[in-house]
């Protein structure tokens, strides 16, 4: 806790251009709010405060360089794995209210409307006459999808849709891709809120794509800081040796590697050493040999990283 307050006395004193009282007092409430907030690695539960606080100046610049505000009506504090050191650090992203609220108030967005459709419910689509008729059922059943419709001021209005398979898949690609094994959905109304932030992302991009908003540059710049947070996590996503005393016959080996060692990430995988081969004698020829590493039918592999959209939402 103490390092926590010495990261957050020092942190005007971190930034090319010092942080006002507002925006100090607004982190310091952010960082207050969230230390308790818990997440999943691995088969374990943590919360914020097992961060390392100085990472927190890192996580910050991207959102402080662009001239967004940070506080906790807006932004949620997150983790992220550094396989290299063995630790957590900060990652933060903007909350799905604060999403919302900062398009309205700050673009030519009008309104955003996200709703989750369940299997037993009416849903249907006239494209013609651009109407959504949907029936929430009283009875429970399982995700479906969700669609979102955004609203501009000059009249226009975008549905964007996303079956429950791609929510799923998104939210795949959010935790081991963006933040390395890292789950902080752990409950069903944080996995919710999850892939309908996935589902606006998804429009924003329609939206940016097609250069239909009057004010493309906030836009724009938060579908980047998130997408560039994809290439950050990559960058400390060096797997280590699997002799490594401290992965070796672990319990707490991260469940990253355990995921085909990320070949489909490109990392560099170092097996485990191999003894020095020999002569096979004529009883050894007739046993049956296994390799290392299998290689999986392609059916296996997520087709998450062939979305024309990208993998960003």
């Amino acid at each position: 806790m103490n390092t926590f307050k010495t990261t957050l006395t020092n942190l005007s004193e971190a930034f090319a251009k010092p942080l006002s009282q507002q925006q100090l007092d607004d982190v310091s409430l952010l960082v207050e709010n969230s230390l308790n907030n818990k997440f999943q690695f691995g088969h374990e539960f943590y919360t914020i405060k097992d961060v390392i606080p100085t990472s927190l100046v890192d996580a910050l610049a991207p959102y402080i360089d662009s001239g967004l505000e940070v506080n906790s009506d807006l932004i949620e504090l997150e983790a992220r794995y550094h396989e290299s050191k063995f630790s957590f650090e900060f990652e933060m992203s903007h909350s799905l209210s604060g999403l919302v609220n900062l398009l309205i108030d700050k673009t030519s967005i009008a309104h955003i409307q996200i709703h989750a459709i369940y299997e037993s419910d009416l849903f249907s689509v006239n494209h013609a006459t651009q109407e959504i008729n949907h029936e929430p059922s009283a009875e429970p059943s399982e995700l479906h999808g969700i669609y979102c419709i955004i609203d501009l001021e000059n009249g226009q209005s975008f549905l964007t849709q996303m079956s429950a398979d791609e929510a799923k898949q998104a939210m795949w690609a959010n935790t081991n891709d963006r933040l390395n094994g890292v789950n902080p959905y752990t409950t069903n109304s944080k996995k919710l809120t999850f892939y309908k932030a996935s589902c606006l992302r998804r429009g924003l991009k329609t939206i940016s794509a097609f250069n239909n908003c009057g004010d493309l540059r906030l836009v724009s710049t938060l579908l980047n800081l998130h997408d560039r947070q994809f290439n950050k996590a990559k960058a400390v996503r060096k797997v280590m040796p699997l002799n490594n005393y401290k992965f070796r016959c672990c319990s707490k080996q991260p469940s990253s590697i355990d995921q085909i060692f990320k070949a489909e990430q490109g990392s560099v995988v170092i097996p485990f050493n191999q003894s020095v081969s020999k002569a096979p004698t004529a009883t050894e020829e007739k046993k049956h040999t296994t390799e290392l590493l299998t290689e999986l039918p392609d059916e296996l592999y997520g087709a998450w990283e062939s979305d024309t959209l990208g993998v960003g939402f």
